[in-house]
């Protein structure tokens, strides 16, 4: 009987191990899998990703490829692709409840903004998209939902290809000012995927309707432009 109940432990063993390397083997293609249905749930549009690769060993992550469609009503073309993102992880936070990322930096990322003729763009949808998810209102839900903490977020080199109907045909080409930001979900012990997409995509469609703004893009979004800004800035400080 003993000797029955060794085997047996030694094979659930042989099975538990076969398990852990099938998921270390493809952990990239899992993390990739995962970016793409969370982000499409969230954003409620296409989110792929060409590639990702982790070392665990060193605490790094690079994601290759990743793209976002334009939200529904708007052109096929992508809203944002980002060729690559660098993300450093705390590696002592692995084995916690909340993870820890050092930092995440995307450089160069190509971005097309749509405005429309009722003074809304395609970045606006996309904020609405968020809103209507889920805790996309940047309030945490207090459910046990994974949770992490984002030390540095740096948004760098960002182009923008702009076109309105105010001018038929034409696209103003633009640059996005640097976006940084520090210790998101620090102050509440970690956050959930969703607060942390809000928080990132608002302040990053504030600044890229601001470049269109700046740039006189349209009268119809400058008309419409301080109802944007007091609605995200209700949303951001949690009133909305």
């Amino acid at each position: 009987m003993k000797k029955k109940l060794l085997i047996g432990g030694g094979v659930v063993l042989l099975v538990l191990a076969g398990f852990i390397w099938q998921v270390a083997a493809n952990l990239d293609s899992i993390v990739a899998g995962v970016i793409e249905d969370v982000g499409s749930d969230v954003l409620k549009t296409k989110v792929s990703v060409a590639g990702v690769s982790i070392s665990l060993k060193e605490g790094k992550a690079t994601i290759k490829g990743l793209t976002i469609a334009n939200p529904d009503g708007y052109s096929s073309a992508n809203l944002f692709t980002m060729e690559g993102i660098e993300v450093d992880l705390d590696l002592r936070s692995l084995s916690s409840d909340v993870l820890v990322i050092e930092s995440v930096l995307i450089q160069n990322p190509q971005i097309v903004f749509e405005g429309d003729e009722t003074g809304g763009s395609n970045m606006q949808a996309l904020l609405d998209n968020i809103e209507s998810t889920p805790g996309g209102d940047g309030k945490d839900s207090g459910s046990d939902a994974f949770r992490m903490i984002i030390d540095r977020f740096e948004f760098s080199g960002g182009q923008i290809k702009a076109t309105t109907p105010l001018l038929p045909g034409e696209t103003t080409e633009l640059k996005l000012p640097a976006i940084k930001m520090s210790d998101i979900g620090r102050s509440q012990g970690g956050v959930t995927a969703e607060v942390v997409a809000t928080e990132v995509t608002s302040e990053l469609v504030s600044v890229v309707i601001e470049a269109a703004l700046k740039a006189e893009l349209s009268k119809a979004i400058d008309k419409h432009k301080q109802g944007f800004l007091d609605k995200l800035g209700k949303k951001l400080r949690g009133d909305g």
